[in-house]
């Protein structure tokens, strides 16, 4: 298959083989490129390359169903060709040249924080940031986009999403806990509406993707993307562990000021339903995470840090308290 855009960047494949090849673990030159690696990405393997004026992300990313740099592409040229300056410009994509699919994409200036917001200003941008992804639908842009890898389309769809999390570790590995707060979860009325109308959605919020800038915010790390409930993309966030800091006045700000700016009062409630859910998803997904990764069966393109264990383990038992005390009784 041929590259996309390849036409317009004739002298990136032979790049693309040369990192492939190379896979340089410090800053390089080759031929008229300066390439650097960029660390902490767990699924690809993300290089910067500059040369005459180009300013390159360059991401080779796992090989599997997902589709990653396919999903990532079709997601950039989507919000290109709506007219949001939100995210980088893509370049190309090659799926075929090299072991794994490559997407490459402009380089975002800007400044990143670990941290997540903490004014009210920050908050807004960052939630004018979701508005104005959630705007683009399949009724205004002609790209095929799949669905968002990580989303739920209502309360039981949301307990299909956390079985697959379950059904990857087998029932004697299984901690009690977990067990318990799934069948607190069966036992929970969970309220049931109308499907609401698909957006684009980001699907990860890590606050690293963020690319903090004055005017309208960036964001980058497109490969889990695509159309699902809004609604949840906000859950996803208020839930995610890197706003575990975030208390619980501001969550309720957050909920509010997004809804309002939406003008869908009615997606509080999917929200909060779903960041429920979310917590319970992420309480399997660790206890997931501990089973598989010591037998490899959790590849990654880099690996895990130092430590790991020990963090999951603290991070599995964080969620399975919020989950538990969140399901007694579930917000209405």
């Amino acid at each position: 298959m041929a590259p996309e855009c390849a036409r317009d960047a004739p002298d990136l494949p032979p790049l693309l083989d040369y990192l492939s090849r190379e896979a340089p673990s410090a800053v390089t030159h080759w031929g008229q490129w300066r390439i650097g690696p960029i660390g902490g990405a767990g699924n690809n393997l993300l290089y910067r390359a500059t040369s005459d004026g180009r300013d390159l992300a360059i991401k080779f990313t796992i090989r599997d169903a997902r589709d990653r740099a396919g999903r990532e592409y079709e997601a950039l040229s989507a919000l290109r060709e709506a007219g949001l300056d939100i995210a980088p410009r893509p370049v190309l994509l090659d799926r075929a040249r090299a072991p794994q699919p490559v997407v490459v994409q402009t380089w975002l200036a800007g400044a990143v924080a670990e941290p997540p917001p903490t004014t009210d200003a920050d908050w807004r941008a960052l939630l004018d940031h979701f508005a104005a992804i959630h705007a683009l639908t399949p009724e205004n842009t002609a790209r095929q986009l799949p669905n968002a890898v990580h989303t739920m389309h209502g309360a039981a769809d949301g307990k299909v999403r956390i079985g697959e999390q379950l059904a990857r570790v087998p029932p004697e590995g299984q901690p009690a806990g977990l067990r318990e707060l799934i069948a607190l979860v069966e036992r929970t009325p969970f309220p049931e509406w109308p499907a609401p109308r698909p957006a684009l959605c980001r699907c990860d919020p890590n606050t690293l993707n963020f690319i903090r800038r004055p005017g309208r915010w960036a964001s980058v790390d497109w490969e889990n993307s695509g159309w699902g409930d809004p609604a949840f993309d906000l859950a996803d966030l208020l839930t995610h562990p890197r706003y575990s800091a975030v208390p619980p006045d501001r969550r309720e700000w957050i909920i509010d000021t997004y809804c309002a700016a939406r003008g869908d009062p009615a997606a509080a409630t999917r929200i909060r339903v779903y960041s429920v859910l979310c917590l319970v998803w992420w309480a399997a997904r660790f206890a997931r995470m501990l089973h598989e990764v010591p037998l490899g069966l959790d590849q990654r393109l880099a690996a895990r840090p130092d430590g790991w264990e020990a963090e999951t383990e603290a991070k599995y038992g964080r969620y399975l308290q919020l989950a538990t005390m969140a399901l007694v009784p579930l917000p209405g």
